[in-house]
């Protein structure tokens, strides 16, 4: 059986140019594109990658004995070719939608050469099962690596949303100020908090001006964290001034049954300049 397997891998591994250019073709005449719509480089390069992958097929064929060697270089294969299609901005169904042109003609190909090579009916079907057993492995990498990629590009830009949403901005000696815009959400929040710490300590301010304004969902959860953001100021002895308080936010910490009294409030941003005579 070994010997069958070898036989069908290279020719696999033969036919790998041509199977990857029926593909290339079934995927454009599916999407309604033609050779003019892509660049010839791009067409290479996308062809390179289809041949590959289809000599990697053909060659888990003939290493079939050895089911564990096969299998880590499919993961391998899954997991490069994840991250490359993610980089790309290829969408994941659209690639996982490819799986069955592959199948279909591969498959073809398998029992076209079996019958030329005279090779046993039950040989030729464990042998096509084995190959969609490897697809089905390859499809599962592929999209593993995809999703955690994805996973972690969408963390690094949150992070670097983090990063732009709690500007501390310098107006003048030892005032600063904070505006905040969009939802706070307790990760968002606890950030700022540390940040914005970080950064009177570093610009050694003592006044720092919260604009809430552009906050944009109010609830009890917002309040108690812009409250944890005045609290932890106070506690490292800068007055914090807050600004852009709606009639909403102002009925939540009512009913958190906050003492407003506790809290400095400047009406809005510009009142506030203007009373601390930043406008002249």
């Amino acid at each position: 059986m070994n010997r069958d397997y070898e036989v069908l891998g290279q020719r696999v591994i033969e036919d790998k140019y041509l199977i990857a250019e029926l593909i290339n073709e079934e995927v454009m005449a599916n999407k309604g594109e033609t050779a003019i719509d892509r660049d010839e480089a791009f067409q290479k390069q996308v062809t390179k990658a289809r041949a590959g992958f289809i000599e990697l097929l053909g060659e888990s064929l003939q290493n079939s004995c050895d089911e564990k060697k096969v299998y880590e270089a499919i993961e391998s294969w899954g997991l490069a070719t994840g991250r490359y299609f993610l980089e790309a901005n290829m969408m994941l169904d659209s690639a996982l939608a490819e799986s069955s042109i592959y199948r279909k003609h591969l498959a073809k190909l398998i029992k076209t050469e079996g019958k030329l090579q005279g090779i046993d009916m039950e040989v030729l079907f464990e042998a096509t099962e084995f190959f969609h057993t490897l697809m089905d492995h390859a499809m599962y990498s592929y999209s593993s690596a995809y999703i955690v990629a994805y996973q972690q590009k969408i963390d690094t830009a949150r992070r670097e949303f983090f990063e732009l949403s709690a500007p501390v901005v310098p107006i003048a000696n030892n005032v600063a100020i904070l505006p905040l815009v969009g939802d706070l959400e307790i990760d968002r929040a606890q950030y700022i908090l540390e940040k914005t710490l970080t950064a009177v300590n570093n610009l050694r301010i003592s006044t720092l001006v919260i604009d809430l304004s552009g906050v944009v969902k109010v609830d009890s959860m917002v309040a108690e964290q812009i409250l944890k953001i005045v609290q932890a100021l106070s506690m490292v002895g800068v007055k914090a001034i807050l600004t852009g308080i709606r009639s909403e936010i102002a009925i939540t910490l009512s009913q958190l049954g906050v003492d407003t009294r506790s809290l400095v409030i400047g009406g809005s941003l510009k009142q506030t300049l203007e009373k601390l005579d930043f406008s002249k």
